[in-house]
């Protein structure tokens, strides 16, 4: 296997030097998908509505604290982004959101494989992500021992009332797993007067692949005027691929003592299968609500949603520079995900207090294979990869994770307008967890007397239960004051089962292990909030968020297996006989001072803020020499960085968006096993990631409107830990649009994504069968795509 763990740079493409913000130390480049520019009134329809290019910036109402308030009266760092804007801005998914978003880091590996990150606190480790994820009232944030345990569900963004990023811990009202932050989508409710629709075509073609289309569609019934409607939404989406799979009959062997990758490039390919990573998305989310008074009303949700891939968008590295993944075999990766909702909100209005119930339940199942030929052979150090030449021959491994979740949230929020406000609530969420691993080859028998290399079987169930409560009081009219805690209490189990020639025996015999990480706590929060006047608002906050802790997977110790006495010799390097069981939960304090501003008559807004984390017992992924990974609570980290939005009407019917982040994220202090140093970055944590756009309106007479925009996404370089800490290049990704609204309710528009036809690499991810030094997989982005855009709504 080769010797200790290295660091290299992957020496690609560089980036583009940045602007510094007056007055602020952060980069201004970016936009919140200009949806800060337009801000406009979303039809019930989400049609596109044409407005006055020369009227002040509008502002939105978010639900981010549990009460209506404007995102300008709201003192937290919060990104809000409406439904209508994202349509108008071809924005169709989460992942373009983080990209144009600041703060926000992201890594995927395609369809259904995002993970999200805030402000440098990155979840590399552990069973748990580090950012809330909410649909509505339910929380969809995922807490399981799973290559995908720690992503989240990628839906289509048609019809949305909006989307919130609230940046920074949101402990107090949102709970474990929201240490860096809390991404919540807010879908549009049923409206009860009237009948509406609307309806999305989009035909597009992507450079060296293939045709995508995509169609939406809405429809709104009252049922009982006043009292009772319907909303139904629908997506049938299909994203070609452009990754090709090359199958090369004499796959070379590795060199260099089996460190170097053989030279795939250089060798012929016996078939090409192009453009594997295609997806199809198929989703429908269909809402009820009930309000027979003007205090009751009552919310009933359903959604399912279904993703078939033919691969994740990953190309090999080496060679790094093709897109393209490179095997001994025809072996085909496909990846699917079912996602299944149901959900139920009451909500009554008492005289000056409102309760609220919100009850849901999901399930989702992610099933994936990975061809794992190339990865035994360098592991084993077999003479060949055909069964003739003594090798294994085709080997797929097989992982599926499924995860279901039963939640309840009780709410009491006060609604009067005296000083003195307050809320409090009691959650309890259930969550079920299963991960099924494994790889069987008939070839494995006359090699190692067994044909199961692998079977692993995870269950984990995550019991939670939480009080929380807030209160604030409005001193005078500029000066109020917030305090709020959530008491919390986790039970963790976790249960694994092993066997095969890579199990603990290195047979059939099961090797066993169960856990159980427990505990409890308290997550604060304070905030001081200063108005002088309408259009300022400056606040100061201290809070806490804390992730759960976990279990791990068996590492093989035993002198069975060539891979358990290499496991053993890590492990005994670190002063251990095996690896830990469990890790306990890490925490992190952030401190933070920010202001919102409008000026010039509202023509111009300035939101900023700067911060300070103090992360402590990070829960840090440990990789071992021999390929296995676990995870360790090892070391402490701090953070400090700055987040800007600017947003300006500079007249003749444009608006300016321009955001940046700045996020400076170390270790504090060494640590053998973790492999890092003090002073050392983390990893997946960009220092600079800004954005900015562009947009014209030009009135052509009273119905109709033109809109031209383009936008710049800039993400700076990170590392990534696979065998390897790699670093990946800066990047950037330039998007524009073109086309008329009109006053009737259509639109129609002209759009190229990835104008400059940029091969960035998003992630290094690791291998799901075992890490080896020879191979890496970056995830790569869609090449330059153009099309046209196409909305009706009445």
């Amino acid at each position: 296997m080769g010797g200790a763990r290295r660091k290299h740079s992957l020496q690609r493409r560089s980036g583009r030097s940045l602007i510094v913000a007056t007055g602020v130390v952060v980069s201004l480049s970016g936009p919140v998908i200009a949806a800060a520019a337009e801000y406009q009134n979303a039809s019930p329809s989400s049609a596109p509505v044409a407005t006055n290019s020369n009227t002040t910036l509008g502002e939105i109402v978010v639900t981010a604290e549990k009460r209506d308030a404007t995102v300008q009266k709201t003192p937290i760092s919060i990104t809000a982004l409406k439904g209508s804007d994202l349509v108008q801005a071809g924005v169709t998914n989460l992942a373009e959101v983080a990209q144009q978003t600041p703060g926000v880091s992201l890594k995927t590996g395609g369809p259904g494989q995002n993970e999200f990150e805030m402000r440098g606190l990155n979840s590399a480790g552990g069973n748990s992500p580090t950012v809330g994820f909410y649909l509505d009232d339910t929380s969809l944030t995922t807490f399981a021992y799973a290559t995908a345990g720690k992503v989240v569900i990628d839906p289509d963004l048609y019809d949305l009332n909006r989307v919130e990023v609230l940046r920074g811990p949101q402990g107090t009202l949102y709970g474990s797993g929201s240490m860096g932050g809390t991404i919540r989508l807010i879908s549009n409710p049923p409206a009860l007067d009237a009948y509406h629709a609307s309806g999305e075509l989009t035909g597009s073609g992507t450079e060296g692949a293939g045709a995508n289309g995509t169609v939406n569609a809405m429809v709104n019934v009252p049922l009982i005027k006043d009292q009772l409607a319907l909303r139904v939404v629908g997506t049938d989406k299909y994203t070609s691929g452009w990754i090709d799979r090359i199958v090369e009959d004499n796959f070379p062997l590795p060199t260099n003592g089996g460190l170097t990758r053989g030279d795939v490039v250089g060798t012929p390919a016996s078939h090409v299968a192009s453009d594997v990573n295609w997806e199809r998305l198929q989703a429908i989310r269909a809402t009820l609500l009930y309000q027979p008074t003007s205090r009751l009303s009552i919310t009933g949700t359903i959604m399912t949603q279904a993703i078939n891939s033919g691969g994740q968008s990953l190309v090999d590295d080496p060679p790094g520079n093709v897109e393209a993944h490179y095997q001994p075999f025809n072996s085909p990766e496909p990846v699917t995900d079912r996602f299944q909702l149901y959900a139920l909100t009451v909500r009554y209005a008492f005289d000056g207090f409102q309760v609220e119930s919100a009850s849901s339940h999901w399930s989702r199942v992610l099933t994936q294979i990975q061809d794992g030929s190339e990865v035994m052979q360098d592991v084993l150090g077999l003479p060949d990869y055909s069964v003739a030449g003594g090798g294994l021959g085709v080997d797929p491994w097989r992982e599926q994770d499924s995860a279901n979740q039963t939640s309840e949230e009780i709410r009491v929020t006060s609604t009067g307008k005296g000083p003195f406000q307050w809320q409090g609530g009691f959650y309890y969420g259930d969550l079920a967890s299963k991960t099924i691993q494994f790889s069987n080859d008939d070839a494995a028998g006359p090699l190692f007397g067994v044909t199961t290399l692998f079977n692993e079987n995870v269950p984990q169930d995550f019991d939670q239960k939480s009080l929380f409560g807030e209160v604030s009081y409005q001193f005078t009219q500029s000066l109020k004051a917030t305090a709020g805690v959530r008491y919390f209490t986790f039970d963790n189990t976790f249960k694994t089962t092993e066997f095969g020639f890579f199990g603990p025996y290195g047979d059939l015999t099961p090797g066993t292990s169960q856990s159980e990480a427990k505990d409890h706590g308290f997550n604060p929060k304070f905030n001081l909030a200063y108005e002088p006047n309408r259009d300022l608002t400056v606040y100061a906050t201290a809070s806490k968020g804390f992730r759960p802790g976990g279990g791990n997977e068996i590492v093989p110790t035993t002198s069975a297996t060539a891979e358990g006495q290499a496991c053993g010799a890590d492990l005994a390097g670190f002063g251990k006989t095996s690896n830990p069981s469990t890790y306990g939960p890490d925490s992190v304090w952030n401190y933070e001072l920010g202001e919102k501003a409008r000026l010039f008559s509202g023509r111009l807004s300035i939101n900023a803020s700067t911060y300070y984390e103090s992360w402590s017992n990070i829960q840090r992924e440990v990789t071992l020499n021999c390929g296995y990974i676990y995870t360790d609570n090892a070391g402490s980290a701090t953070v400090y960085g700055d987040e800007v939005e600017v947003a300006a009407q500079l007249g003749y019917g444009l608006t300016l968006s321009v955001n940046g982040g700045y996020s400076h994220a170390t270790y504090t202090k060494d640590s053998l096993e973790a492999d890092v140093t003090k002073g050392e970055r983390l990893p997946d944590v960009p220092l600079w990631t800004t954005s900015q756009s562009l947009i014209w309106r030009h009135p052509l007479s009273d119905a109709y409107t033109l809109v031209a925009r383009a936008t710049n996404d800039y993400i700076d370089s990170r590392t990534d830990v696979t065998y390897y800490v790699d670093t990946l290049p800066a990047y950037d990704l330039v998007s524009a649009r073109i086309g008329v609204t009109a006053a009737k309710g259509w639109a129609a528009f002209l759009f190229v994504d990835n104008l400059t036809n940029k091969h960035a690499l998003l992630n290094a991810i690791n291998s799901q069968v075992l890490n080896i030094p020879t191979l890496t997989r970056d995830t790569t982005n869609q090449p330059r795509t153009m099309g046209v855009d196409l909305t009706y709504g009445f």
